[in-house]
């Protein structure tokens, strides 16, 4: 009798060369064959699912294709189902039908029985369905809030004692930034667009607006782009990275090179706008 493996293959799931690569890896990262099938995207977790249903005679459901009645909600425990990875769908009579990301679990299907008093017929459904529809439907859990608890409020510049060593002119250029590490940020996501707000007037410093969170200490490449003008080329160093609203951030960022021509420039084109 073939096993789940080579039935993936007869029911063309896979090619025999997928199968292959995916044990090698799952070998490689220690991790389980059906992880890495995910991960590999040669399969979708809905694709395991159905399969495993298949294999198993237990139906498959999407639980997006329900309306569920708030009254079968009630019946069972959103803590019970968050742990357990089930969700209720409906009841008839006295079966309550559950999705279960491990339908053939007997023990929590068993605890889930005697906390509602009703016969339980799984259903196969993968988990991060489960955990979508639990979090729609009880709304998310409270933990995810849990860093409320622990916000301070901090002057947005601490931290930052070269900012406070000059004023600041407005200057509103168009940036590209060149981080240098592509392992940090997507290549589709490079160059990096920005906009210049501010420059000290001691020509140490200078305030971007950035659409990405870029970590502190990270050297930049920046390259000033003033309309009808040649580019501007620095490099700097962001002292500190600030979250504004509508998901923005500022960068503090102290140049590490600049050539007198560059700074003046800048000095230039700040002046016009003042």
């Amino acid at each position: 009798m073939p096993g789940l493996e080579d039935k993936l293959i007869q029911a063309g799931w896979l090619t025999h060369q997928q199968l292959m690569s995916a044990k090698q890896e799952a070998d490689r990262r220690k991790k389980s064959l059906w992880t890495v099938l995910i991960k590999l995207n040669f399969l979708s977790p809905d694709d395991l699912c159905v399969f495993f249903a298949q294999e198993s005679g237990i139906p498959y459901v999407r639980i997006a294709d329900y309306k569920i009645n708030p009254d079968i909600l009630s019946l069972v425990n959103e803590d019970f189902c968050r742990q357990n990875l089930i969700f209720p769908l409906f009841k008839v009579n006295a079966t309550l039908f559950a999705a279960c990301a491990n339908p053939l679990d007997a023990a929590s299907t068993d605890s889930l029985a005697k906390l509602c008093g009703l016969e339980i017929e799984p259903l196969a459904s993968p988990a991060y369905s489960i955990l979508k529809a639990l979090d729609f439907y009880y709304g998310p859990e409270d933990k995810i809030f849990e860093f409320e608890k622990f916000i301070t409020k901090q002057p947005p510049l601490a931290g930052l004692p070269f900012w406070r060593e000059s004023e600041r002119l407005p200057l509103d250029i168009p940036v590209n930034i060149d981080t240098g590490d592509t392992s940090l940020v997507s290549p589709c996501s490079l160059p990096i667009h920005s906009h210049s707000r501010d420059i000290s007037k001691n020509g140490t410093a200078l305030g971007l607006e950035i659409l990405l969170f870029l970590p502190q200490g990270l050297h930049l490449s920046l390259e000033f782009l003033p309309p009808d003008s040649p580019a501007i080329k620095t490099g700097g160093e962001i002292v500190y990275c600030r979250m504004e609203k509508g998901k923005k951030y500022f960068l503090g960022i102290k140049f590490t090179q600049i050539p007198d021509a560059a700074r003046d420039q800048l000095f230039s084109l700040a002046k016009s706008e003042t």
